[in-house]
This record gives structure tokens, sequence and C-alpha cells, in this order.
């Protein structure tokens, strides 16, 4: 079995930098930049997050069908890939730009703006991810490839986390309004989440093949919608994705929230500034670059479900004492970054390549090639994540009495935007440690999925 090659990888990795730009700048700045920059209370930002969530369960099943069917002279997954960038990147620009509207109007229009996000986020991810499972079947090679990806993924993570608010900073010190500086800040990850979709979508002409030319079949719009959901519910029924649906989601519900608070936790608690701001999540970004071949290393000498629950389980028991202790100083400070980078990083390392077993878990069982549709799924969950974590956190905001146009918020407002950043996403995280235990494909199982399609 031929691997892929350091080029390949090095190929394929560069469009993550566009993924985790595009993700980590709505997952960690939507609910600040709505409450904050457009007026939006926390409640009602939180449920334009959940709108877009909605949305995002309707768009990808459809994504993941087409993406199984699409057959082109350019290859199956990069004119998808390529296409999808565009609304990506415009969608990324226009959700953080503030427009004077009455405050009725207001959320339907910042709805409709993150449903355009989510459309072609969705559009360039699925088959993106798909993508992955074509360049090789080889189960630690498959592994090392999404490490690649998690590496540029770091990349992409410094500019939507750490550079934002540097940029927003250094915009507004030129004179620039602090809405104009957001919007401008958004275009210019817009354009670069483009650029290296693009890049990855160059790279990958010898593995994305041309397809050859199917005779043209008259197309059924009902029958096809009945087929795209009738094919998503059989994926979803399958016993070991049941399992891993939880886990994902789970995972990332707590990805979405300790990320989306830990701008007010450094903001309001800390009283750190903008740049103090960037240099914690510069922090986390190292960090976890440094993890990556630590859990490669991890992962090919024991497997991937054991080594998620590990990190998991050691990052939980780090907040639980942090909520204890309770952040202070710089020790404290250091701590929490420490820990919520291992409750948040991790995932993005290991679980695209979980994913790509359960493609050969239905070929086995069903004899059906579904790639695209099942690796949909991380698409599906990545945006309910975002849909739910961002509504917790918004209806908790809420509750407390947080006001984005108070400097100093009341002692129980920062108590429980404390709170979101510990506890309360851990509990989701001890979920996904439990069905991820649940789980039933390992190495070894895999190994004797392979054989069997082998032998038929």
């Amino acid at each position: 079995m031929q691997k892929t090659t350091l080029v390949e990888k090095i190929g394929y990795g560069f469009a993550s930098l566009g993924d985790a730009t595009a993700y980590g700048f709505i997952g960690v700045y939507l609910l600040f930049f709505l409450t904050t920059i457009a007026g939006i209370s926390p409640g009602v930002a939180g449920t334009i997050a959940a709108i877009g969530a909605v949305w995002n369960a309707i768009v990808n099943p459809v994504m993941g069908y087409i993406a199984d069917k699409v057959h082109t002279r350019w290859g199956r997954r990069r004119p998808m890939m390529l296409v999808f960038s565009i609304p990506l990147a415009l969608g990324m620009f226009l959700v953080f730009t503030n427009i004077n509207l009455p405050e009725s109007i207001k959320p339907i229009y910042y709805g409709v703006l993150v449903m355009l996000y989510w459309t072609g986020y969705t559009g360039f991810f699925v088959p993106y991810l798909a993508l992955g499972a074509d360049y090789t079947t080889d189960y630690d090679d498959r592994t090392i490839l999404r490490l690649f990806g998690s590496l540029f993924n770091m990349f992409g993570a410094t500019l939507s986390m750490v550079m934002p608010t540097m940029i927003v900073e250094f915009l507004e010190g030129q004179g620039m309004t602090s809405e104009s500086a957001w919007s401008k800040t958004a275009l210019l990850l817009g354009i670069i989440a483009a650029i290296t979709i693009l890049i990855t979508v160059i790279a990958a002409k010898n593995k994305d093949l041309p397809c050859e030319n199917r005779e043209k079949q008259e197309i059924h719009i009902t029958k096809e919608i009945i087929n795209i959901f009738r094919e998503y519910g059989e994926v979803a029924l399958l016993k070991p994705m049941k399992y891993l649906i939880v886990a994902s989601l789970c995972s990332l519900v707590t990805y979405t929230m300790i990320m989306s608070d830990m701008v007010y936790l450094f903001t309001y608690n800390l009283g750190l500034n903008a740049g103090e701001i960037s240099a914690c999540l510069l922090a986390r970004t190292i960090l976890g670059g440094a993890l990556i071949p630590i859990v490669g290393k991890i992962v090919l000498k024991t497997d991937k479900r054991e080594t998620l629950i590990g990190f998991y389980i050691f990052g939980m028991v780090g907040m639980i004492a942090i909520k204890i202790i309770g952040i202070s100083g710089f020790v404290g400070l250091c701590s929490y970054i420490f820990f919520a980078t291992l409750c948040t990083t991790v995932y993005w390392q290991i679980m695209p390549s979980v994913f790509y077993d359960m493609c050969e878990y239905d070929k086995v069982t069903t004899g059906k090639n579904r790639t695209a549709t099942i690796v949909s799924f991380q698409g599906l969950v990545e945006a309910l994540a975002v849909g739910v974590g961002g509504q917790i956190l918004g209806w908790i905001l809420e509750w407390a009495g947080f006001s984005g146009e108070q400097a100093v918020q009341s002692e129980l407002a920062m108590q429980w935007i404390e709170n979101s950043g510990t506890i309360i996403p851990i509990a989701f995280l001890a979920i996904a440690a439990v069905a991820l235990y649940k789980y039933p494909i390992n190495k070894k199982v895999y190994n004797q999925l392979i054989n069997v399609r082998k032998e038929n």
C-alpha cells in the first residue's frame, strides 16, 4: 500500500489553515461581536448562533450527498471546495460587519448571514474531509495525514483567535471605528481562508482524479431529496456512528464554550487588554502545536480512541482543580491556558481520521461507498456545537446580567463567566469520553475490516 509523500501531506494540510481560520473566528468572536459591537443581547446572540446550527443540520446531508455524487473532469471533491470557498469568505466578512438596522430586524439580518456562512463552510469542508480519505486507506498514514492537517490548523487558529484583537486594536489606532476595524479584519481573514483552500485544490490534482463521463440521467427533485435524507438516516443509525456523533458533538460544545468564553473571561474577570488577550491565545496555539508530535507518538503506540479519552480525563481533572483553586495571578492564568488547551485541541488532531475509519466500516457492513456523507457528520456536529454552545453561553450571560455596554460587570456575571469556561463545558467533555469508550472501532478492528474488503 503506497503511503502519502511529505509534499502531498503539506498540500492537503493547507486547506486546514482556511478551515481553522473560518471556524475559529466564528467560534471565538461571534457572540462577542454581536453583544459588544452589534449591540444584540446575549440571549438573542445565542439564538442567532443556534439558527446557524439548525440551518446546517439541513445543509449537511445535502452537501454530503452531492459530494458523493459529483463526477467532473476536474475530479469529485475539488470543484465543490473551490466554489464554496467564495460564500465562506463572503459570509465571514458580512457576519462581522455592523449594519445600522432596527432592533427587531437586526437579529433576522445576522441570522441570514450566519446561514450564508455555514452554507459556504459546509460546502467546502465536507468534500475536503472526504478528500483525505481518498489520499490513503492505511490506518496510521491517515492519522499522520490528519496530524499534518492539525499543524496547519494551528496556524489557522493563530490567525483566527490571536490576530483579530491585535488587528482591530491596530486599525482603531489608525483612526478607524471599532465597527470598521472588525469588518476589515473579517475581510482579511476571509480572503486568507479562500486562498489556502485554492492551494489545496491545486495541490490535490493527482489525488482527486478526473471522473469518467456519465450518461445524463433525468433528475427527480422529490426523489433526490428523499434519497439524501434516507442515506443520512441510514448512516446515522450505524451503531459506531451513534457513539461518534455524541462524542464529537459534546467535544465541540466544550470547545465552543471554552473558546467563546475566553474573551469574556480575559476581558472582564482578569482585566486583560487586547495585547495580553492575544498573547494568551497565542500561548494556547503554540501549546496546541507542541502537542501534535506528542499526540502522534501516543496514537501510533496505542490507539486513537484511548488517546482521546486519556487527554480528556487529564483536561477535566485540571479544570476541576482550577475551578476549586480559582484563576488568579500568572501561575493561575498559565494553568488555565494549559488545561483549556488539552480540552480544546486534541479533538482536531485525532477525530477526523476516526471518521475515516467509519467509511471502511460502512463499506464492509453495507457494501456502500458513502465517504462524503459520513464525514459530513463532522461538519454537522461542528455547526451544531457552535449553535448549542453559543446558545447555552448566551442564556447564561443573559441570566447573570451581563451587559456589553458596561466596562465592569457584576459579581454574579463574572462568577458565571468563570463557570462557563471551566466546570460547565467539562460536563460535556465527560459525556464525550463515555461515548468514545463505547465506540467499538480501534486499530485492530479497522485492520480486520480492511482484510475483509480485500478478501471480497
